[in-house]
């Protein structure tokens, strides 16, 4: 497995306060980018690359530089736009309407340098047509229900009128790229895709679905927003540590699949959130194990929810709080490493061994701060616990959360009927799970055996075959578990039963085709 080295450039004091986390997964993983926002964040990058006649094409590894849209004026009339109700209220005219609204919408409009919006009057018949465009893109939004701040609140990806950055608006006007919800997880998402084996033909799908496709829906955003605003100057400095990795190759391979699904793109979108999030939690989760020098697949027991507790709802507990604690072990590990470096062991014996490690912890970590002569106090031990202490409360703010987090937005766990958080796949989950895998009627046997090899998923007894050897569970609580999953697909219209040995998985999409 091919991987970087520590990048001998990266966004020095305006980036992370230490290269740790990073050199792990990359910059960045981050819990407060849920899956939907991470993949807006890949859909704006791709939108600004095809522009330049780059689609998910890497022009060295991890150079990747980008103008993203802004689209102000969408945002500000999608909103921030608080008097369009108001004066719908009223009894006015149609033109006086218009008038009354206009100045109060160029005055309270945010980061526009000439805040003019009189152009919508060309394009719309009336004001309530314009407004009903407004409510039904405001009803489109991708978690529309949040408490963010206008600029930081997205409409649907109709098309690539409807991509652009998240920003901060000051009170005085300033916009400023902000990270908190695009926290670059969309920018290590385009790089993996970018490394993907079969990243010739996804970039076809992606350009011919998504970027050039007939979209109805974004000429009404294009209709509001009129010439598109771009950011004052390019985004750099994601970093993604792996050349090659199996995870990446399979992304690309359940996104091409959902792509060739026979069905609006607009409806294929949920499912390749869902599918992103689920990759990039094994991806973490395996790269903190190689990171602790395990060997083997990550697993994910999973209770197919029942009435009652049983020994498998304890095991999938056990796996979700085994996996959660993976990452910071993984960091704890990636630290102590360097102790057994030969220029580790060079300053130990040297003239200055405080100064001496303190100064390789720099060059390898980004800390400490060589500036600050506090940070450089303490012998070669006392260093490497503070560094561990100080990276762990740093990794446990964002890093940390990322599985916890994902597993729960995307219907992966669950603490239904239990005081303890444990793997238990739901509906929307499953259903994304037979889309994506079944391409063709599949023996339920099979389901879960494919599921197992792709993703980890433990359900059934075969694929449990470890703890009811160990004399952890029996094979019946197994066979009840997968017994219970056959059900659930039943009833979501994904099985057939043609007798009682004979369980067929179907795609509904496939099977209507």
């Amino acid at each position: 497995m091919e991987v970087l080295t520590r990048p001998a450039e990266h966004e020095d004091r305006t980036g992370p306060e230490m290269w740790i986390d990073e050199a792990i997964w990359g910059h960045r993983l981050h819990d407060e980018q849920s899956p939907w926002l991470t993949v807006l964040e890949f859909l704006c990058v791709m939108c600004a690359e095809h522009a330049q006649g780059r689609t998910l094409t890497e022009n060295g590894f991890n150079t990747l530089s980008y103008l993203p849209q802004t689209q102000l004026r969408l945002r500000n009339l999608l909103f921030n736009n608080p008097h369009l109700a108001t004066i719908l209220a009223t009894d006015l005219s149609d033109d006086a309407m218009w008038q009354s609204w206009l100045p109060r919408m160029e005055e309270n409009a945010g980061g526009l340098e000439r805040p003019t919006f009189g152009y919508l009057r060309d394009r719309f018949d009336t004001f309530r047509d314009f407004a009903s465009v407004v409510s039904f893109l405001q009803s489109s939004a991708i978690e529309g229900g949040s408490n963010k701040r206008w600029s930081s609140k997205f409409v649907f990806p109709f098309g690539t009128s409807a991509l652009y950055e998240d920003v901060s608006v000051s009170a005085a006007g300033g916009v400023s790229t902000d990270r908190r919800f695009f926290a670059r997880t969309g920018e290590v998402l385009y790089l993996m895709l970018c490394r993907s084996a079969r990243v010739g033909d996804l970039r076809e799908r992606l350009i011919e679905r998504l970027i050039t496709a007939d979209a109805p829906y974004d000429g009404l955003v294009k209709a509001l927003q009129g010439e598109t605003q771009f950011a004052g100057r390019e985004r750099a400095g994601a970093y993604l540590p792996c050349k090659t990795y199996p995870t990446f190759d399979r992304l690309a391979e359940d996104w091409i699949a959902l792509l060739d699904l026979k069905i609006p793109v607009y409806d294929t979108l949920p499912h390749i959130v869902t599918m992103t999030g689920l990759h990039l939690i094994l991806y973490q989760l395996q790269r903190s194990a190689e990171a602790m020098g395990a060997q083997g697949p990550i697993t994910l027991v999973s209770e197919i929810v029942s009435p009652k507790r049983s020994v498998v709802r304890d095991l999938s507990a056990d796996s979700f709080q085994a996996n959660n604690a993976l990452p910071q072990q993984a960091l704890e590990s990636y630290i102590g490493k360097i102790t057994a470096s030969p220029e580790w062991q060079a300053a130990l014996v040297s003239d200055e061994p405080g100064e001496k490690a303190a100064e390789l912890l720099a060059m390898t970590f980004d800390w400490p701060d060589l500036d600050d002569p506090d940070d450089m106090q303490g012998t070669p031990a006392a260093l490497i616990e503070r560094l561990v202490q100080r990276a762990t409360v740093r990794h446990k703010q964002h890093v940390g959360k990322v599985h916890s987090t994902w597993a729960r937005l995307i219907g992966l766990s669950s603490r239904r009927a239990s005081r303890r958080v444990r793997y238990a796949p739901t509906d929307r989950l499953l259903k994304t799970l037979v889309v994506c895998c079944v391409d063709r009627r599949l023996e339920f046997k099979e389901f879960l055996a494919l599921i197992y090899q792709r993703y980890g998923f433990i359900i059934g007894d075969q694929q449990a075959r470890s703890f009811i050897d160990a004399g952890t569970a029996d094979q019946e609580d197994f066979s009840d578990n997968a017994r219970r999953l056959e059900e659930r697909l039943a009833s979501l219209g994904l099985l057939k039963r043609l007798s009682d040995s004979c369980a067929y998985v179907e795609n509904p999409f496939q099977r209507t085709a």
